[in-house]
């Protein structure tokens, strides 16, 4: 298979003028009007199953013109006058799923599907060789979400257009499309031709909206590390957490080394088992095989150490190891590594089977360098632990240690900038400025939020008492912190988010006591997941004190497993919600609006190092991540938070329920601050679980 490298490109200001010099893609008619709309347009490959059962893979040019999208056979740069194979709109309904890495006629590619959430029959499956490109291609869809979400706001004659228009779909048969021609702003061109090798890196332009996603900085959740440089080796550097060696738990080290790469790049070459890219940077282990893949996500790899290498052994050993990785929003991958036991490669005669070390890697770009960004690498070194029960099953070990990733890491890095710039030199001043200011605020300043209390929540009502006694949940709440199986509200201060001048210069601060009090937590156990639950009877929504209170913001984590759980939280206001303020657009927005505002920040305080990094402390916006469904009625507002609609959510979620019996995890729930007047950010609610056990979660009959 032949792919492009991705570029960008991009035209007009206004009108379409093209700043680098570059065609207009496909005519004419795409660039007059001015709305800011993008265009985005590149080689992928389309996916799907013909009439007769047999899987197809054809190379296709993709493009996305507003809130439209088309497939042609051939670049319609090249071939004017062509017209699409397929042609739809983008629906606001339009969701979008990474599902990894996956193999086709020999191939590895990275596969992204997009289904209709109200109707699953309009869906399809597009591939691409770099999990960046995935990720270019999830921001182009979001777009044009955002475009149908706009003009759906604009009235009834702009909805009653779009219901009019055919919904994209890439399967079944072709059919009749009609040519569109809107005001475009950018074209984001990814890729340069077919006859581009598969394995090409990626260079993406920085003039990408890649903040739509993700912030530019580290992790969002305090950690308590203290990291000390003990070596330096061939320019990489090990620290040792002196902190944890205080403890009796034993030593944590991690090296950090930085690679004149782009994360898409370095991840690629260290996930690949080609013994041509490995003879190039792996000195210790000979060739490696793909035992089995799980997802797309997960694989089982067997390999064998170098034995000119280890000769002190005196005999040949080998290992089996299982791989999972994330890619996160802002840019950084995380490869997990551990020992494991498949029952397709037992042990071999004349080799000695053996536990590869724990090892992790983090990558992550430095958003101060501009075409190739500067990769760090973080490896951390521990003993064994087990691994979640399956085919592959794990090997115990004795030692728990904790996460080698904290805020103040050098190793934190934040989004990959390795993009084509029209004007590198400014960009660059421009954005190492920014992050040297951030650096300040984090590490030195330590700044906590103030939050106008008057802004969200009327002040001419006499505020409420919120007792949580006054209400009932199935899980407890802990009155100390040595209870287990409970729930407490822990404070802002171990989050970090938006301070005031956040836009000018990404400066966060600690965050301070949180808008809604938390009054209760459901632990349930269900069949199937369910939405909707604040209808149902036993919901505390239902029940006279719930519908005493001026406003109950209900969150329903539906956490995929056999069976089904869901944890759901109840956050409180103790007077009316202002509706002009954040909160008050949020709670009676459209969905789009929730989705690209709805942001949860994560921290593991107790548990395994693995399942912390696995999880992060990086704020998440939910709706980019899972589908999020919202229900608003009387005085509630329920999202209900599928995990189990994103295949890396159940992969880590799956983690964290085996070891959800030692963990104590925080949450922060708030909403994403993208407007000055809405700066600075404030904490919604928290809720600190400790060391929750499956087995109390309570049926609930539907």
């Amino acid at each position: 298979m032949a792919h492009p490298a991705p570029v960008f490109k991009k035209v007009g200001s206004e009108g379409g003028s093209s700043e680098s010099g570059g065609s207009e893609s496909g005519g004419s008619d795409r660039f007059f009007g001015g709305g800011g709309s993008f265009e985005y347009s590149g080689w992928v490959y389309h996916l799907g199953v013909n009439s007769i059962g047999h899987e197809y893979c054809h190379l296709r040019y993709l493009c996305i013109r507003g809130k439209y999208v088309e497939m042609y056979k051939r670049d319609p740069n090249e071939n004017p006058g062509i017209k699409p194979l397929r042609r739809g709109v983008i629906g606001h309904t339009l969701m979008v799923e990474d599902l990894g890495r996956r193999k086709v006629n020999h191939g590895d590619v990275y596969v992204l599907r997009f289904y209709n959430r109200l109707d699953e029959t309009k869906k399809g499956e597009i591939a691409c060789p770099t999990a960046g490109e995935v990720k270019k291609w999830m921001e182009a869809f979001d777009q044009a979400k955002q475009q149908a979400d706009y003009e759906l706001s604009r009235g009834a004659s702009a909805r009653n257009k779009l219901n009019m228009e055919a919904e994209i779909n890439l399967e079944g048969h072709r059919p009749r499309v009609r040519r569109y021609a809107h005001g475009l702003k950018r074209l984001i061109k990814i890729g340069q031709g077919p006859e581009k090798l598969l394995r090409q890196s990626s260079n993406l332009g920085a003039n990408s909206r890649s903040e739509l996603y993700y912030d530019a900085d580290g992790g969002d959740a305090i950690e308590a590390h203290e990291w000390k440089c003990v070596r330096t080796i061939n320019g990489v550097r090990i620290f040792e957490d002196v902190a944890e060696a205080k403890s009796a738990k034993g030593v944590l080290v991690k090296a950090v080394g930085v690679v004149e790469a782009s994360a898409d790049t370095v991840f690629e070459v260290v996930l690949s088992l080609d013994r041509r890219q490995r003879y190039e940077w792996d000195t210790l282990t000979g060739d490696l095989e793909l035992v089995d893949s799980l997802d797309g996500h997960y694989d089982v790899v067997y390999g064998a150490f170098d034995p000119r290498h280890l000769t002190w052994w005196q005999s040949k050993r080998d290992f089996v190891f299982s791989r999972q990785w994330f890619h996160g929003q802002d840019g950084t991958y995380t490869i997990l590594q551990f020992p494991a036991v498949h029952k397709n490669m037992p042990p071999k005669n004349g080799y000695r089977r053996t536990k590869i070390y724990r090892l992790k890697e983090y990558i992550g770009a430095t958003p101060a360098l501009t075409f190739e960004a500067s990769t760090v690498i973080v490896h951390s070194k521990t003993s064994d632990v087990s691994m979640p029960n399956g085919e592959c099953e794990g090997e115990e070990g004795a030692d728990q240690f904790y996460d080698a990733i904290a805020v103040e890491s050098s190793s934190s890095s934040s989004e990959d900038e390795s993009d084509n710039e029209v004007e590198p030199i400014k960009k660059d001043k421009k954005v190492k400025l920014k992050n040297v200011s951030w650096a300040i605020a984090s590490l030195a300043l330590r700044r906590d939020s103030v939050l106008d209390i008057g802004k969200e929540l009327n002040p001419n009502v006499s505020p409420l008492t919120l007792d949580p006694s006054d209400f009932h949940g199935t899980l407890q709440q802990g009155k100390d912190e040595k209870d287990t199986n409970c729930w407490t509200s822990p404070g802002g201060s171990g989050f970090m988010i938006r301070g005031k001048t956040y836009l000018k210069d990404n400066t966060k601060v600690k965050g301070g006591d949180p808008l809604l009090k938390l009054i209760a937590v459901d632990w349930y156990t269900l069949e199937n997941s369910i939405t909707k639950l604040a209808l149902h009877p036993r919901c505390l929504v239902q029940s006279e004190a719930g519908k005493k209170l001026p406003f109950i913001l209900v969150i329903n984590l539906m956490v995929p497993a056999k069976p089904n759980y869901s944890l759901v939280l109840y956050y409180a206001a103790d007077r009316p919600v202002n509706k002009d303020s954040l909160l008050g657009k949020f709670i009676d927005g459209t969905d789009l609006y929730r989705d690209s505002r709805f942001k949860l920040i994560p921290s593991i305080i107790e548990g395994y190092w693995m399942v912390k990094r696995a999880v992060g402390t990086k704020a998440c916006l939910l709706g980019k991540a899972v589908t999020c469904k919202y229900l608003r009625q009387d005085n509630f507002l329920e999202i209900d938070v599928d995990i189990g609609s994103s295949s890396v959510a159940r992969s880590i979620i799956g983690l964290v329920l085996g070891y959800v019996t030692s963990l104590v995890v925080d949450l922060a729930i708030l909403i994403e601050a993208k407007e000055e007047a809405d700066l600075p950010e404030y904490i919604l609610g928290t809720v600190r679980l400790n060391r929750v056990r499956v087995d109390s979660a309570v049926p609930l009959d539907v």
